[in-house]
Order: structure tokens, then C-alpha cells, then sequence
């Protein structure tokens, strides 16, 4: 089942996959895991501040095994682990607040109607996990949104151009005007253009399973623009785009 982006009526994600079609996804199946935990434990407490209380978040570190945030490499820089320590989890909360699939009540983090009736539905998880992280970053400005974040066109990119290993500078050129990035300090424009799409575009769609990223993989302190990434077979799987045929009409590939 095709469900139309938020973000343009050419750009569709597939809501019907299953878990097993969906294990590359991190944030799919570890935010199913949470609202799972939720279910069965009636709540999960949180901290003055809002946070999930140690309990949870030590549960998640072990469980999630998160490439980049395992417990072993976590534990080695904290004696014990708050919240943001753990940064997936500290976004799937975001999230889930967001999308009113829990709610804060009286001390704990309770699920919603929603957030209880999201629970095996894997696929329609996916597509609001999506949604949320791929938002624009730079507000609602219309102007700046079409320069620097039109992501039908950056699905686009991502489709037809990623399909073997491309570096995060030629990502970059072709998603976004990277000669608009002015330099800061000893940052040329262009690097400043590739962070940008390291933290906005590459880290989001790795973690929803859509990008493979090489950086695990290359020699250890590799440039960023340097830096290896390409499309997953779950990305051809979940995101749709109408383009246009031989014969002027038009069909969803």
C-alpha cells in the first residue's frame, strides 16, 4: 500500500512491508522494540527532566546494538547511561512525543491510542519514522526550502545515481547547491555543504536502512567528502517517485 509523502505528491513510501523486509532499518525495528517495552510495562518512567530513566535507557543499549553506539564502546566513555548518551533513543523519544504516540503523564511515558494501535504495524512505523527525519532542517521558509531541501528531488539522486558506492562531495553536488554554502573560518563552502548532508541526509537515511555508509568500512580517519555511501535494496523497496513516460503520461517507480 503506497501512502503519498507529506513533502510532494510525486514522492510515495510503501507502507505494506513487513518486519523481516524492514531489519535493515534500525530506527523501524528498535522504536517497535521501545513501544513494545512500553506495552508491557505499562510505561516507561522518565526523569524530572523528561528523560527515560536508566532502567530503559541500559535496557535499549543492550537490546537496540546499534552499529556505532554498541554497549561496549557506550560503557567505555560513561560509568552509567543517561539518556543522551544514547542518541537513537534520545530521537526516537523525540519522535514519538511528536507523533503522539506517547504522551508524558504523571512521571512516565505512556503509549496512545495510536502509539498502542502502531504496534506490529512495521511498515506504517517506517513511513512516520520517514517522515519526522526527513522534514526540512532549515524551517518553512519556501525559498530556502526549494534551494537546499527538496527532497522528491533528492530522492531522485539518491534513486537513480547511488546505486554503487558514490562519496559524500559528489552526494553533495548533486542533491544541493553546495556552491551557496558560505566557508566558516578554515571550512571551505563545499565541506560546510558536505557536513550538511552527512548530518541531514546520510545519517538519517542510514538509520532508516535507505543508505549504506561506508565510513565503518574505509580506512580509519577518511575525509568527509571522501566518505562512501550508496543505496539499499530496502530503499528501492520503500520509496516510490512518479516519473514520466515515453508517451507523456506517467507511472510510480
Amino acid at each position: 500500500m503506497l501512502k503519498t509523502s507529506t513533502f510532494s505528491p510525486l514522492l510515495f513510501f510503501e507502507a505494506s512491508l513487513t518486519e523481516q523486509e524492514l531489519q535493515a532499518s534500525a530506527m523501524c525495528i528498535n522504536t517497535m522494540k521501545l513501544l513494545r517495552y512500553a506495552e508491557q510495562h505499562g510505561g516507561i518512567q522518565i526523569t524530572k527532566l523528561g528523560n527515560f530513566y536508566r532502567k530503559c535507557v541500559e535496557w535499549s543499549a543492550e537490546e537496540f546494538q546499534w552499529p556505532g553506539y554498541e554497549p561496549e564502546e557506550l560503557y567505555a566513555v560513561n560509568k552509567v547511561l543517561n539518556e543522551p548518551d544514547l542518541p537513537p533513543l534520545f530521537l526516537i523519544h523525540e519522535i514519538l512525543l511528536n507523533a503522539r504516540l506517547i504522551r508524558h503523564y504523571k512521571g512516565q511515558a505512556k503509549l496512545t491510542k495510536a502509539g498502542s494501535g502502531m504496534i506490529g504495524r512495521y511498515g506504517d512505523l517506517q513511513v512516520a519514522l520517514t517522515e519526522y527525519m526527513l522534514s526540512s532542517p532549515i524551517g518553512d521558509d519556501p525559498q530556502a526550502n526549494s534551494l537546499f531541501w527538496n527532497l522528491e528531488h533528492i530522492m531522485r539522486v539518491i534513486g537513480s545515481r547511488l546505486t554503487d558506492w558514490t562519496t559524500v562531495g559528489e552526494l553533495s553536488e548533486l542533491a544541493i547547491p553546495t556552491e551557496l554554502f558560505p566557508p566558516r573560518g578554515s571550512l571551505s563552502g563545499r565541506f560546510e555543504a558536505c557536513l550538511f548532508v552527512a548530518h541531514e541526509i546520510v545519517r538519517p537515511l542510514s538509520w532508516l536502512g535507505l543508505l549504506e555508509d561506508g565510513n565503518l568500512k574505509q580506512r580509519p580517519h577518511v575525509r568527509l567528502e571522501e566518505r562512501l555511501v550508496r543505496k539499499t535494496t530496502l530503499f528501492n523497496r520503500f520509496v516510490r517517485l512518479i516519473v514520466p513516460t515515453a508517451d507523456a503520461g506517467q507511472r510510480v517507480h
